[in-house]
């Protein structure tokens, strides 16, 4: 008999993790994050399945949240263990903020790998890349405890740091051309009440005409006109994604959210030279800034 129960209870803690991945778009970083996650997890003790926000959630141990409309769609769900990635930290925060309502457990029980980097990084690419600068511009739709740290960063650096909230696209384009008349570069953040679809076009427009270059935080961004980005590929997210998953099956917790470790820098030499700039090279810049937090 006791054999009998010491072999149950070896196949249960054999059983491989039920993990759900659940994706805000079907194609884009969110395919590309399932398919790193995927290869990640191959000869793992772990099962995946992948389905899109909106569907009903299977049986799981652990469910993965890429970006926030999924991270949205599965805040509520009873499930023992949630992470979200690909997501921006304020809108994440606002998201807890919004469950307080439930248990502190299920709060307790969500943890994120930010879509942002974290400002030491950006502020070290920013003195990297334009080592001249000595003010730096914001735009924000919310005051956050994150902007604290910003403020923080920057006063040790010995910089100046002009900031302005635009709580709605009425007075964006007003605050944006005071920044832009004060300050070196302007410091993109991943909030979608300034940027946004809708913004970008006009904002990078401002930018360039009044030649500050935009630091972004995509690639996609250095691509439409921004003079450099530091970022977090869905690969490098996966991988850390992976971290966490042998974590939670080793301690049955996931750690405390966290940004991004690992990242690459992007460069538009079009817009460098355009601005008269003399950019080092993305290796370059990617060698200098380092892997420190």
């Amino acid at each position: 008999m006791a054999c009998t129960l010491f072999l149950l209870f070896d196949c249960a803690i054999a059983a491989p993790l039920k993990l759900t991945l659940v994706l805000s778009e079907s194609g884009g970083a969110y395919r590309e994050y399932s398919e790193a996650l995927e290869a990640a997890l191959v000869n793992k003790s772990v099962t995946l399945q992948v389905i899109e926000a909106g569907n009903p959630l299977p049986e799981s141990d652990l469910v993965i949240a890429a970006g926030m409309k999924a991270a949205s769609a599965i805040a509520r769900e009873s499930t023992s263990a949630k992470l979200a990635v690909l997501v921006p930290r304020e809108s994440f925060n606002k998201l807890l903020n919004v469950m307080t309502g439930q248990t502190k457990a299920a709060v307790n029980n969500y943890s994120a790998i930010y879509l942002d980097q974290p400002y030491k990084r950006q502020l070290d690419l920013i003195s990297a890349a334009l080592p001249n600068v000595r003010s730096i511009g914001v735009i924000y739709g919310q005051q956050s405890r994150e902007l604290n740290v910003l403020r923080h960063l920057v006063a040790t650096r010995k910089l100046v740091l002009h900031e302005r909230p635009s709580v709605d696209v009425a007075n964006l384009y007003n605050n944006l051309h005071a920044i832009l008349l004060n300050s070196d570069v302007l410091l993109a953040m991943p909030d979608a009440e300034i940027y946004n679809a809708s913004t970008i076009r006009n904002i990078l427009l401002a930018s360039y005409r009044n030649k500050v270059p935009l630091i972004g935080f995509s690639p996609a961004y250095v691509k439409a006109g921004a003079l450099c980005a530091v970022y977090s590929t869905p690969e490098q997210i996966a991988k850390q994604s992976l971290g966490l998953i042998q974590e939670f099956l080793t301690t049955g917790v996931l750690p405390e959210a966290q940004s991004p470790k690992e990242f690459e820098v992007s460069i538009n030499e079009q817009v460098a030279h355009s601005l008269g700039l003399n950019i080092k090279s993305a290796s370059q810049l990617r060698s200098e800034i380092g892997a420190g937090l």
